[in-house]
């Protein structure tokens, strides 16, 4: 289980010029590049004033984890923006409604009759975050991936909670499919990528070569080695590559509502005028950020997993909007001495709240807490407080045990400044 080397010295941020802000959006990048914590593409603007446009190389790596401005990179979940365009575009073309329930266009889909195309959209439509064991397909059609989708239960009554799913976004991707005239790549290609000229973007598992491709890296045992081709060639919802040059070019030609309806447009963004969306996997990591009241447009693409994800993008916005934020700095963890008594309080099944059915095990051995996940992934956990571990001295991340009211213990996993709640299941 990987975690990753970040630290922080505190900075309060004042209104800044626009080249002191790309001076300070400069410093916080190359800092974090430094410590091996970023490798890839930043683009930066703020009221239309671009601050930062910027490739970033870890130093004295393979040659091949270097990228340019010209780089493609896999942008994994971020593609959801298309996806969510193609629907709102079927919207205009009167092919489908947000009030239309999914058993209009797949009649025998279990709890159809409830789920909605705006639940779908907004991830409200209670479906699990994945297809269970989805790990084991290397590749999926759109129909087979339907068809694994019904058998997955509701997490909650649709509309009455939000919970991400990349099953719902398989689905509205097999909606655009079935309603559009050609098909959903062709519909892609003539409404998106032709339309806003987005002449570095497509769909990375149909390209026979690609120039300027940035391949996948990640951090194995304190070296940066590359991923395996099985986790280049995916089955996701449009496997997009793109350029930080056609993200930025997207956002601004979006907002202009040239090429869709003006109140389309603003359903992109939701009810708090943002459109967020991040993006992962082995050897890539994306973002995409707009904002319509601050006017900030952040979007990096990265073609290295090991990023404090979480972190970076809570500082950069910080930092653009005048609140504290924190530039990368090297830490050291000490480990301390608990009793066997304190750790057996620890041991046990926890279940991801987010994803029951990624399981991970707490075992005591040899005096120490190992976790193993549902792949027999063995990791050694050491103790910075009675309740605080750590795996990586360098890292911020780690795993807080956590009592309830009744003295049961849960744990919560800190990943790339992410935190993830668990439940004890056993």
């Amino acid at each position: 289980m990987k975690l990753l080397s970040f630290s922080f010295i505190l900075i309060f941020s004042i209104k800044l010029s626009a080249q002191q802000y790309s001076k300070e959006l400069d410093h916080y990048f190359t800092a974090l590049t430094e410590l091996k914590n970023f490798n890839g593409n930043v683009k930066i603007a703020k009221n239309n004033t671009v601050l930062l446009d910027k490739a970033y190389n870890i130093p004295n790596e393979d040659k091949a984890l270097q990228v340019d401005k010209n780089s493609k990179f896999i942008i994994a979940s971020v593609s959801k923006i298309f996806v969510k365009y193609g629907i709102l575009k079927l919207i205009e073309q009167g092919k489908i409604k947000l009030s239309d329930h999914l058993n209009r266009y797949i009649p025998d889909f279990p709890n159809g009759e409830k789920i909605s195309i705006e639940n779908l959209l907004f991830h409200q439509s209670g479906l699990p975050r994945e297809i269970k064991d989805y790990e084991k397909y290397e590749h999926l059609s759109l129909e087979k991936t339907i068809e694994l989708a019904r058998r997955e239960p509701l997490q909650f009554e649709p509309g009455t909670q939000t919970l991400y799913s990349n099953v719902g976004y398989f689905i509205l991707h097999y909606l655009i499919d079935k309603l559009s005239d050609k098909g959903y790549w062709h519909f892609i290609q003539e409404e998106i990528i032709k339309k806003y000229q987005l002449k570095n973007t497509g769909e990375f598992n149909s390209s026979r070569s690609l120039s300027d491709f940035a391949y996948g890296f990640s951090a194995e045992n304190g070296k940066i080695v590359p991923v395996p081709q099985t986790s280049i060639n995916r089955f996701e919802t449009g496997n997009y590559y793109s350029t930080i040059d056609d993200l930025y070019s997207f956002s601004q030609q979006l907002i202009s509502g040239k090429n869709l309806r003006k109140d389309l447009v603003l359903k992109m963004f939701g009810k708090d005028s943002q459109l967020i969306q991040a993006g992962g996997r082995p050897g890539y990591r994306a973002y995409y950020h707009q904002d319509l009241k601050s006017g900030i447009t952040f979007i990096f693409i990265s073609n290295f997993t090991d990023i404090p994800f979480q972190k970076v993008t809570e500082d950069i916005i910080n930092l653009l909007n005048g609140q504290p934020y924190r530039i990368p700095q090297k830490i050291s963890r000490k480990a301390i001495e608990v009793s066997d008594e304190v750790l057996k309080q620890y041991t046990g099944k926890f279940a991801l709240e987010a994803d029951l059915s990624q399981v991970f095990t707490v075992i005591l051995e040899d005096h120490f807490l190992y976790i193993l996940d549902k792949d027999g992934g063995k990791t050694k956990i050491y103790p910075e407080s009675k309740t605080i571990f750590f795996d990586n001295p360098e890292s911020e991340d780690g795993y807080h045990f956590l009592s309830d009211q009744g003295g049961q213990y849960h744990l919560m996993i800190i990943s790339t400044g992410v935190k993830f709640n668990t439940q004890k299941i056993q």
